[in-house]
């Protein structure tokens, strides 16, 4: 969905509130875009057939795709199918046509043993889309968000504030996946990568 000039105005000016004092679902009530939004808005058009949507959170990404389902180790209370471990999925080779990590990579502790594991589950022209912040924006967001999920469920070792763009591409371009597209949002401070299966 492509905001307006009102819109965009009223969000460029709503940043504190969106960025640093309001929970996703109070931003929507009083009209500003919410980063989960944001994410979603940047992550509907590079999806294509069938969809994994890893750490999925509340679900929204597939409710809204429609075609496809949400895995999670903790219960959002989306409908997400409950998993123990990100890299041992239970699904078939090849099952899928695109696999999405929304703000989540840096949340998956064993993050490089999951790349192999989503390679397996992809059709031989599957895509994965990532999108992250950096380390830097990840612990000072971490640090005054109030209403992150690191908040209800805390953070296991291994798990990171984000991740530097250059780790997201190594992680992924050594393991048979090339870059197809990286793409800044939300102002600059959010990523948006798309991958292919080699």
């Amino acid at each position: 969905m492509k905001k307006n000039f009102i819109q965009t105005l009223y969000d460029f000016l709503g940043i504190p509130l969106r960025m640093i004092f309001l929970p996703d679902h109070l931003c929507k009530k009083i009209g500003l875009t919410s980063l989960e939004d944001e994410r979603i808005n940047m992550v509907l058009p590079e999806i294509k057939g069938k969809l994994l949507d890893i750490g999925c959170g509340n679900n929204r990404l597939v409710k809204e795709y429609k075609n496809g389902i949400g895995v999670d180790v903790y219960d959002w209370g989306g409908g997400g199918l409950i998993i123990e471990d990100s890299s041992r999925l239970p699904f078939e080779n090849e099952e899928f046509d695109t696999v999405s990590f929304i703000a989540d990579l840096n949340h998956i502790p064993n993050r490089t043993e999951v790349v192999p594991e989503v390679k397996r589950i992809l059709k031989k022209d599957g895509r994965v889309v990532v999108t992250m912040i950096n380390p830097v924006l990840g612990v000072i967001g971490h640090k005054i968000w109030w209403y992150g999920e690191d908040k209800e469920r805390g953070m296991e070792e291994g798990e990171k504030g984000g991740l530097w763009n250059k780790d997201i591409i190594e992680m992924f371009e050594n393991r048979g996946f090339k870059l197809i597209k990286h793409k800044r949002f939300v102002y600059g401070m959010n990523n948006l990568f798309v991958f292919e299966k080699k």
